[in-house]
């Protein structure tokens, strides 16, 4: 999919995470023309020609700026430590962005990194 026929736009919500870091390097290295997003500290570690970007996933209107023009998104968020409970408020507000935009949207992740509401000591930090 290197040829320009076949290049997509895409754009990765948690670019600094264990999976969205991932996602960023593998589009990047298909020669998509890729946006990584971060909440605050960005990657210094992006292959070369990724674009940056700054926002937080629980704004739709500032996603859909994002979002608009893209052929795909790649929601790849988790919540904060202590914030589990922000998972449904998040994914609900990038679908919403994708929605406005019309931009199909894959939202992945995992779960092993958190921790377990009323079960202190489970998971991990």
């Amino acid at each position: 999919m290197n040829n320009a026929t076949n290049t997509m736009r895409i754009v990765v919500v948690g670019a600094a995470g264990m999976v969205g870091s991932r996602i960023v390097a593998e589009a990047a290295g298909r020669g998509h023309r890729t946006t990584a997003v971060f909440r605050r500290t960005r990657s210094d570690t992006l292959p070369d020609g990724v674009t940056t970007a700054h926002g937080d996933a629980d704004d739709p209107e500032t996603m859909a700026a994002l979002f608009a023009g893209a052929d795909a998104v790649v929601a790849a968020t988790r919540p904060a430590p202590g914030h589990e409970h922000r998972a449904v408020t998040t994914t609900t507000a990038l679908l919403d962005a994708a929605a406005s935009t019309g931009t199909r949207i894959l939202v992945v992740g995992g779960a092993a990194p958190l921790r377990l509401p009323g079960r202190p000591g489970s998971g991990s930090a």
